[in-house]
């Protein structure tokens, strides 16, 4: 019997990898969805074996190929929560990078992050911090330029003036973060979003009463 998907991402063997998607009637190519997503007896994906593994290169190929990022064992594992627990810094960042859930909780009621502490990975729960950190400044700038863009969410109470400058503090701050991922530290994010939180503030207060009515009639149903 020939090696399995599960034994070359146990492997780190990106090359056999890909030659399993190479032959048109093999059931990578036609349906990749239900291969990549396999599990083996242990209840662990091909995705979760290369995360805990280290083997960055495959968990990438994996992701490309259609590995589902945000599926959990019995247990609520994901692949970044297994990559955290096992101290797997590479493969979280590029499980990130392909939109994993930072907030999804297994059995244990843990995060990747709390996962990270219960096995004192000090790496991994530094990147999942800076994570989160940027991935709420996004937030803030996301949700903010949607809000100007939308007459119906801002009812008309935003100027003109408001409506630049709002989108002109978020494009900085989205600049700012799209140039320094990298290299900021935890705590240079955070002041990012509270510089911005700050700026915005006086444009955004003008919703308060709004928010505070919807808040109301929501109370009394």
């Amino acid at each position: 019997m020939g090696k399995s998907l599960f034994d070359f991402a146990t492997e780190g063997d990106i090359d056999s990898i890909r030659q399993l998607f190479e032959d048109p009637e093999s059931p990578y190519v036609t349906d990749a969805s239900t291969e990549l997503n396999k599990r083996n007896p242990d209840g662990k994906s091909a995705i979760d074996l290369a995360a805990m593994l280290g083997r960055n290169e495959v968990v990438r190929e994996l992701l490309e190929r259609g590995a589902e990022v945000n599926s959990k064992t019995k247990k609520g594992y994901t692949c970044l929560h297994i990559a955290a627990c096992w101290g797997q810094v590479g493969c979280l960042k590029a499980l990130v990078a392909s939109g994993a859930d930072l907030q999804i909780r297994n059995a244990h009621g843990e995060r990747a992050r709390e996962a990270a502490t219960r096995y004192n990975k000090v790496d991994c729960i530094e990147y999942l911090d800076k994570a989160e950190a940027q991935f709420e400044l996004k937030a803030l700038i996301t949700s903010t330029k949607e809000t100007i863009a939308d007459p119906d969410k801002h009812m008309g109470r935003f100027t003109k003036d408001d409506r630049v400058s709002g989108n002109r503090y978020c494009d900085e701050k989205s600049e700012w973060l799209e140039n320094n991922a990298d290299t900021a530290s935890l705590e240079e994010i955070v002041k990012q979003k509270e510089d911005l939180a700050g700026v915005l503030q006086p444009i955004l207060s003008k919703l308060e009463d709004i928010e505070n009515g919807n808040n109301s009639k929501d109370a009394k149903k």
